[in-house]
């Protein structure tokens, strides 16, 4: 019969054989329409088509839909997929219709930001691209007959480990900090807090509790209860001397972290700058500060579970994430065990089976010599 278009966009010939109508579909966009015309020439079907406007929702209406869906995120979490969304994929993808979205179009995003961010961020944003469509084939009724990039290779991640600053690298980092970021680098440190806007750069005066010589950290609110996301962190002394002198420095109501008295949002490029400064070429974040710190209580010898209170995480969280040190410590630990006198002594059977082997060897012998 013809070539034809469906609503969901792919492109199909169909035809009539004893009776029965045939279909064979080749795809969305401009390869499924070219490939189903060569098939139609192979048939001799002629040249009539079909074509009907792409149908279903756009990109943006199912974006908007899922995030109004999704409460079970907690705040930070819609914060930045709300972020990702507005500055980057809709631009790029919301004016598309879902079921005329192709390959070739995800390919043309990556290639653009690639320009600008690394494949880790790029495949975050593309797990929300895809996350958006399955979301809308499993809705009942569903929004969405399939999702077209089902099966798109998204960019691997940056999976390469970045060992924590060096002593050599934390002097000149210190070095070349500004005061606002100073503070930031010793909490980090000697806290193992997260440094950005949850923990961190919240801390206030009245967390820290001289009589105990602790300070309150709140987390983020993974879905838990404020009061289970608290803790308190022992107070280091090098810091402890140190927030003494800020203390005196600052008025009660300022927060610990501050510019001129006034709260920061974030300390990126600050960072950044100071990392320049401080001559560094090799990748090191913020977050490494937090990751010195488990490691280098990890290598002295910190128990484990009493670590993973101090800085919120869970031990296997701790074990996955620092296998190389937790390793190096188990290693350790089965070397310190004493040795037990009785194994370096042969056993019954061994001196039996040495004893066979001797008699055995002897006789071979006595037989080449009497040769």
């Amino acid at each position: 019969m013809a070539v034809t278009q469906k609503p969901d966009g792919r492109w199909a010939v169909y035809y009539r054989r004893e009776k029965k109508v045939s279909w064979e579909y080749f795809g969305r966009g401009a390869e499924g329409e070219a490939a189903a015309y060569r098939r139609n020439e192979e048939l001799g079907l002629g040249r009539r088509v079909r074509r009907r406007k792409p149908g279903g929702p756009l990109i943006a209406q199912l974006a908007k839909a899922y995030y109004a869906g999704k409460l079970d995120l907690n705040e930070n979490s819609r914060k930045m997929l709300k972020i990702r969304l507005e500055s980057s994929l809709l631009p790029h993808f919301g004016h598309i219709r879902a079921t005329q979205l192709t390959d070739k179009d995800v390919d043309r995003y990556v290639q653009k930001r690639r320009a600008t961010v690394k494949d880790s961020t790029i495949n975050r944003e593309l797990t929300d691209l895809k996350a958006i469509l399955n979301w809308a084939t499993r809705r009942k009724p569903p929004l969405l007959q399939s999702n077209p990039i089902r099966t798109y290779q998204k960019p691997p991640t940056d999976d390469d480990i970045i060992l924590p600053p060096t002593r050599d690298e934390l002097a000149r980092i210190l070095a070349a900090a500004k005061p606002h970021l100073l503070r930031a680098l010793l909490l980090s440190y000697y806290l193992g807090l997260r440094p950005g806007a949850v923990e961190l750069l919240t801390l206030r005066w009245w967390h820290v509790n001289w009589d105990t010589n602790k300070i309150l950290v709140i987390g983020a609110a993974k879905g838990i209860k404020k009061q289970a996301r608290q803790r308190m962190v022992p107070i280091h002394p090098a810091l402890g001397a140190q927030l003494k002198i800020w203390e005196k420095e600052d008025k009660p109501a300022w927060p610990i972290v501050h510019y001129r008295g006034k709260p920061i949002k974030k300390l990126q490029t600050t960072w950044e700058q100071c990392r320049r400064d401080a001559k560094l070429t090799r990748r090191i974040r913020l977050y490494d500060l937090r990751h010195a710190h488990v490691t280098r209580a990890l290598e002295a010898g910190a128990d484990i579970g009493a670590l993973s209170i101090n800085v919120g995480s869970r031990p296997e969280t701790l074990r996955k994430h620092y296998q190389h040190v937790t390793e190096r410590l188990q290693g350790a630990a089965i070397e310190a065990v004493p040795v037990l006198p009785a194994i370096l002594k042969p056993s019954s059977i061994a001196k039996k089976t040495q004893k066979k082997r001797t008699n055995s060897s002897n006789l071979k012998a006595a037989k080449t010599f009497t040769r």
